[in-house]
């Protein structure tokens, strides 16, 4: 499979500063297993940062992602990786930007949930600023990839607005995204969205987060869940446009005793398998093997010809 959404970059630079031994994080990472990781990188606001990762006051975007990017490629996994950004508030302008794409950043979120200076997360109802759409005018520019997930209904569509007037072609999708017909919740995205997104060739990642699939509790259920997401956005927009993200925060637990994210229910080792196993039922082989692996491999070949 390759998962389209995983704060690997996060989780390294992390285990680096605190000493911290991660190696069963990093087997699962493999060509029998996880071909492929959309590693990200993520920042929210100072306070949640200091207080859920310990991050110091000063913020140094460009060295953390160097930090981060080169301890993992040290590692030599056997692994496709796209370098993301989630959260965009620490970086400082597009002349920064513009080091970090030649550092190897192949793509950003602009927002996490809360705003910034570029635009806002699904807690407020700002759209894009000025200095936004500049930043998002260069990301496009540069070539990076446009990651839309998190972005509240404003800032989606001036992204997307944004994106259907480039006169370059844009990689552009949502990584962990579900369907908002079948859970209504802020995270997830309307119809209109999704359509919105493929109509300027961006692709879907469904995710497998709690919370944005269901109430339940119960992992069968959740499986469940999961896979109706699935298959019903595979009906809905086409086996091309559909893609698969864990968005797995696991690794915060060896690092804080304050986490309150919600548990995998698919262990990261067998995720792969077990999905597979759960949509088979409904899908044809051909189309499994476009949600779990190749449409974001496409968009990796993308991301990588563009550098």
């Amino acid at each position: 499979m390759f998962d389209m959404h995983y704060d690997l970059l996060t989780l390294i630079l992390m285990a680096n500063r605190t000493k911290k031994d991660i190696s069963h994080f990093l087997t699962p990472l493999n060509k029998e297993n996880v071909k492929g990781v959309a590693a990200n990188l993520y920042f929210m606001s100072r306070d949640e940062m200091k207080r859920e990762l310990e991050y110091p006051s000063r913020i140094n975007v460009l060295k953390m992602f160097k930090t981060a990017k080169k301890v993992l490629e040290g590692y030599q996994l056997d692994c496709e990786f796209i370098y993301s950004i989630e959260g965009c508030d620490y970086i400082r302008d597009t002349k920064e930007l513009e080091r970090l794409s030649q550092a190897g950043l192949d793509s950003i979120l602009l927002t996490w949930n809360n705003p910034n200076k570029y635009g806002s997360g699904n807690i407020t109802n700002q759209g894009l600023t000025y200095e936004g759409r500049h930043f998002i005018h260069r990301a496009m520019e540069l070539g990076l990839g446009i990651d839309l997930s998190h972005a509240n209904l404003q800032t989606y569509n001036d992204i997307i607005n944004m994106i259907r007037h480039s006169q370059k072609p844009v990689t552009c999708y949502a990584s962990h995204s579900n369907l908002r017909l079948l859970r209504h919740h802020p995270r997830n995205l309307d119809d209109t969205q999704i359509k919105e997104l493929i109509n300027v060739g961006g692709k879907l990642g469904l995710v497998a987060y709690p919370r944005f699939l269901t109430l339940e509790k119960d992992i069968t259920l959740l499986r469940k869940a999961y896979a109706k997401h699935i298959v019903c956005a595979v009906n809905m927009f086409g086996q091309d446009n559909i893609m698969i993200s864990s968005d797995n925060m696991d690794f915060t637990k060896i690092f804080t005793s304050e986490d309150d994210s919600d548990p995998a229910f698919y262990p990261y080792e067998t995720m792969n398998e077990l999905i597979r196993q759960d949509i088979s039922p409904y899908l044809s082989e051909d189309a499994i093997e476009q949600i779990m692996y190749g449409n974001a491999h496409q968009i990796y070949k993308q991301l990588k010809k563009k550098k």
